[in-house]
């Protein structure tokens, strides 16, 4: 009798913290779940001291046998509010083959990432980046950072 009721009470004391830990790892539920024929793509950036002094570059694109020549792609990127929540998602729109230079390429093709040329996006530890992109394609991310040292402009 005494093990039951140790056995419920720890049950009572665990439970809600089990309930915490899910809701803290599940910060996507109120996004919508990709398309058909899309994938849903989440970027999740940790905490700073100051977001403001960080920056996401996202890179959509695809792995390709390509030559020397520099290659990217290009499509609309959407931002659509979440309706109800106050968030965002961005929604990339009919990828297709963007500007080349074309040169003559002595070396054979070799496989590199081509992505879509995107803006830098605003840094927020506290909320994920989430992209839907066809398949066949992928998001992939650098965080830029603000140096400490701010220069003086020359007046002229």
């Amino acid at each position: 009798m005494m093990k039951q009721i140790i056995l419920a009470l720890f049950v009572l004391l665990t439970a809600p913290s089990l309930c915490i830990a899910d809701e803290k790892k599940d910060n996507i539920h109120m996004f919508p779940q990709a398309k058909e024929g899309f994938v849903r793509y989440v970027v999740e950036v940790p905490k700073t001291e100051n977001d403001y002094d960080h920056r996401v570059e996202l890179l959509i694109g695809k792995n390709m046998m390509v030559d020397c020549n520099h290659h990217s792609f290009s499509a609309e990127i959407k931002s659509v509010n979440l309706k109800g929540w106050g968030f965002k998602y961005l929604e990339v729109g009919d990828i297709k083959s963007g500007p080349t230079t074309m040169m003559a390429c002595p070396e054979p093709k070799t496989e590199k990432f081509i992505s879509i040329r995107d803006e830098l996006r605003r840094y927020n530890s506290r909320s994920p980046i989430v992209v839907y992109v066809q398949k066949g394609y992928e998001v992939r991310y650098r965080v830029w950072s603000a140096d400490d040292k701010v220069q003086q402009a020359v007046q002229r």
